[in-house]
């Protein structure tokens, strides 16, 4: 029997032959036993059927789903035989494919009576929409939504901590508002470049250039690099671009950079987990412990995986980072650079 065979008299035989057969909404219709009546092809094609497997079956037998789901959208079905036109918002299903496989799926649909020359509903008329495809869209943006909430929460509370530990270190109000600004650059720089690259992390030695680069400007003399490049977490990205700035700022201040013959060299090697680096300041001549704790050794204590050695010489300042390191969950990050570590 074809699907025009099996619709009773009362439906016509145009409506469905010229406007129903080709309609680009899927439409289907069953009777009081919930049993296929009918389909168009959109129907058919967006449940990957054919009318010989739906022909005559009840609709759960064709569509199977978990009790919780099915039990109030066959009383939606039902509904409409007591003449009420009733909708389905974001219903979730299981679809079966030819493979085997099972995709889950999400309709709005509206089902409408159908009623006889005497009045009498004989039919329910399903017409649909498949908005798999905007629930995953809007699935995404509420994900992207509340990971940027949560970015901006995390970014100010950097931003009111480093405004109270850099006025405990400031000596006046001047000091203040020179370092916190160039602090807030320094973290303006690493937020865009995290936006640039998808928030995906940063390459230590990207990092370590950015951050002496602002300080000294692209006066290779001054700054020697050498160790591994490898890629870092988003949070491991901020927190090596904090780290890199105090050390450069004090540099700039008291060390290195603050002399004309000062130079600095930076190495890092992998060890296990543990990344060693090494910033040693030559040049600079006999160097003693200061006075007071500044801004820069108070952010190692925001660092549990962090130990620094400090080592003052007759040429300058050593310190020695030592840093664990967690592995990263970005798998794909690792096809373009070594293996990223937070």
């Amino acid at each position: 029997m074809t699907r025009h065979d099996s619709m009773p008299d009362s439906f016509g035989e145009k409506l469905f032959r010229d406007v129903a057969d080709s309609w680009a909404m899927p439409m289907m219709i069953l009777n009081k036993d919930l049993r296929f009546a009918y389909a168009n092809d959109a129907y058919m094609t967006a449940t990957e059927t054919d009318w010989e497997r739906l022909a005559g079956q009840y609709i759960f037998d064709i569509f199977p789903d978990v009790r919780g789901r099915q039990e109030p959208v066959e009383a939606k079905f039902r509904e409409v035989f007591s003449g009420k036109r009733t909708t389905l918002e974001a219903q979730p299903y299981e679809l079966i494919m030819p493979d085997g496989t099972v995709e889950t799926r999400v309709w709005q649909a509206v089902q409408d009576p159908h009623y006889d020359e005497d009045g009498n509903v004989t039919h329910m008329i399903q017409r649909a929409e498949d908005i798999t495809t905007q629930v995953e869209l809007k699935r995404q943006n509420d994900y992207m939504e509340n990971e940027l909430a949560h970015r901006i929460r995390n970014m100010f509370a950097v931003i009111m901590a480093t405004s109270r530990i850099s006025g405990e270190s400031a000596d006046d109000v001047g000091t203040y508002v020179k370092d916190f600004n160039e602090r807030l650059a320094s973290m303006s720089r690493t937020y865009f470049e995290l936006s640039r690259r998808n928030w995906r992390g940063l390459r230590l030695r990207d990092i370590l250039e950015s951050e002496l680069i602002a300080t000294v400007g692209r006066n290779a003399s001054r700054f020697t690099l050498d160790g591994p490049d490898f890629l870092l977490t988003v949070k491991a990205s901020k927190d090596a671009a904090m780290i890199a700035h105090e050390l450069a700022a004090n540099a700039r201040k008291f060390g290195c950079f603050s002399v004309p013959g000062g130079h600095l060299h930076l190495s890092w090697k992998l060890e296990d987990n543990i990344v060693v680096s090494v910033w040693k300041e030559t040049g600079v001549g006999p160097v003693q412990p200061p006075a007071r704790t500044g801004f820069g050794t108070q952010i190692f204590k925001m660092f549990p995986r962090t130990r620094v050695e400090r080592e003052y010489t007759d040429d300058g300042l050593i310190v020695t980072i030592h840093t664990q390191l967690l592995p990263s969950s970005y798998e794909d990050a690792a096809n373009e650079f070594a293996e990223p570590f937070q």
